[in-house]
């Protein structure tokens, strides 16, 4: 457990919030300052002053009462005058005086322990700050008109696979809508908006060969952006999904599928038809049980649960994948050259074994080298290579450690051409000698590198026509030596986990949890199957 800062407690009281709305830069009228600019103030707990530009830490009391997070030096916060702080509460209309005193209650409220959703209330207490406490939702004749669009995304969660249970969201139909009202939507909208961004769950805590990182937008500005937009609240609320015209087939079959009377089910028609090419290294009781699991009951409740954790993994992705771009799904054996849409190049290809998974990550590619040398990984020399270095491989020492280089050939380990996109994890994409491995349905063999089948097409589809270089001009620079060829502008290599996904032809189709990623995330949302 991280250990918590001891710093002086500082509480941010209603009149401080007020107070924080006048801040403003100093003028040159000093009576004019002293009256729309009153010093800030915050209420001090055990007699303790904290500097007046300390960021305050919601976290680091563990025995006080909970306050809001707010930051001393955004709102430039300082002590003031029990004057200054009468007359900066003074200037706030009864409705506004009401929204702040609740605010208060709210983002301070002693239930409310997870660091997270008291994160979040202190994000939104900022933007009510903001906005002079105006409420997003509600005025003086009802709702607004953003509440209803908002109301009704929130409704249809469940179409996103997002899990809102435990927030309250108010009825529509409520004409005299209260604080409480204005407060339990405005959580639920922020809530949605992270969690649609992927804030349920931190991909590295799965596994530290799961490089993607989720990017979460501020809950005060997401109020704020959502609220502003009035009859498309909705619309913009839903926005903050992944775009990704795979996550949207995915939500389409969940729609689908949770749309199903009894009987047998569409969707299981079609994930066993399609799985049945996938299945071939299954023993046949595995075939047989998943052609049960097709058919039955449970099918509807297990393929739901695979959809929904492949409709998260999506929430990890670069929201701007790039229009040009590789994808490698690591379940599915397959690389995807994807150029405005459409594949422009497939071909196969052997990823890590289960003991050396390929990881999961987002990089660019830079140049493609020919004739490449393989340099041996250590974890190889130091685990594989016991009876010695074998013939063929040239042997050097540097800094205290062996090195082993495997010049260029027809028996290099990487074949006669590797693709360089510099990462964390020290793979790439490469061809190879064993050609043979291609032809299993089940291709994990590698120590984690991604070996291509047809690697003289790929580069030629990698750097287009408009180059100059096609797949005969790369295959004349075979040789003894090393060639490089530098990409006009990099491109973006996705190395994917897809568990579930809609093929061409509108199926559903599922492959083997390979690194058991899947189940992990099934774990973490809480989901049976």
């Amino acid at each position: 457990m991280q250990a918590r800062k001891h710093i002086a407690h500082v509480s941010v009281s209603v009149a401080a919030f007020a107070a924080a709305l006048f801040a403003q830069p100093a003028s040159a009228d000093p009576r004019r300052a002293e009256l729309f600019a009153p010093p800030a103030a915050v209420a001090l707990s055990g007699l303790t002053k904290a500097p007046a530009d300390a960021s305050l830490d919601p976290l680091a009391w563990p025995d006080a009462p909970p306050v809001v997070a707010l930051s001393a030096s955004k709102l430039r916060l300082q002590p003031a005058e029990p004057d200054s702080l009468d007359l900066a509460w003074a200037l706030l209309d009864d409705g506004a005086k009401a929204l702040a005193a609740n605010v208060q209650n709210w983002a301070n409220a002693p239930e409310v322990r997870d660091p997270a959703r008291r994160a979040m209330r202190a994000s939104v207490a900022r933007a009510y700050v903001a906005r002079g406490f105006a409420p997003f939702w509600i005025d003086g004749s009802g709702w607004k008109e953003g509440a209803a669009s908002a109301m009704e995304r929130l409704r249809l969660a469940g179409d996103d696979a997002l899990d809102l249970r435990g927030l309250t969201i108010p009825a529509v139909d409520n004409t005299a809508p209260a604080v409480a009202d204005e407060l339990a939507l405005t959580e639920a909208v922020a809530v949605y908006a992270s969690q649609a961004r992927g804030g349920r769950l931190q991909p590295e805590r799965l596994s530290h060969l799961i490089g993607a990182r989720t990017t979460l937008a501020d809950p005060g500005q997401t109020v704020t952006e959502v609220a502003a937009a009035g009859y498309r609240a909705g619309e913009t609320l839903q926005g903050f999904n992944p775009p990704h015209f795979g996550y949207q087939q995915l939500r389409e079959k969940l729609i689908e599928l949770r749309g199903q009377h009894a009987g047998l089910p569409a969707a299981a028609e079609q994930v066993a038809s399609a799985q049945e090419g996938v299945t071939d290294a299954l023993p046949a009781t595995s075939k047989a049980r998943k052609r049960r699991e097709a058919v039955g009951g449970a099918s509807n409740a297990s393929v739901e649960a695979e959809i929904v954790a492949n409709m998260e993994r999506w929430r990890w992705l670069p929201r701007d994948m790039g229009d040009q771009r590789i994808e490698v799904n690591i379940p599915d054996f397959e690389l995807a050259l994807i150029r405005n849409g459409a594949v422009a190049h497939r071909t196969r290809v052997i990823v890590g074994k289960v003991e050396t998974p390929t990881p999961v990550f987002s990089d660019e590619m830079v140049e493609i080298i020919v004739n490449p040398s393989w340099y041996v990984p250590q974890s190889i020399i130091q685990k594989e290579w016991h009876g010695g270095v074998g013939a063929g491989y040239q042997v050097s020492h540097r800094n205290g450690q062996m090195v082993v280089r495997q010049p260029p050939g027809e028996k290099n380990a990487l074949g006669r051409v590797k693709f360089v996109f510099p990462n964390d994890y020290a793979v790439y994409m490469h061809d190879t000698p064993s050609r043979g491995l291609f032809a299993a349905s089940h291709r994990a063999f590698s120590h984690g590198c991604m070996r291509v089948q047809e690697p003289f097409a790929l580069a030629g589809a990698v750097l287009g026509p408009e180059s100059g270089w096609s797949e005969a001009r790369v295959k004349k620079l075979i040789g003894p030596s090393e060639r490089y060829i530098n990409l006009t502008r990099p491109l973006p290599v996705h190395v994917v986990y897809f568990t579930a996904y809609v093929d061409d032809a509108g199926r559903l189709v599922q492959r083997p949890d390979l690194y058991g990623y899947s189940a992990r995330v099934r774990k973490a949302l809480g989901l049976g199957g």
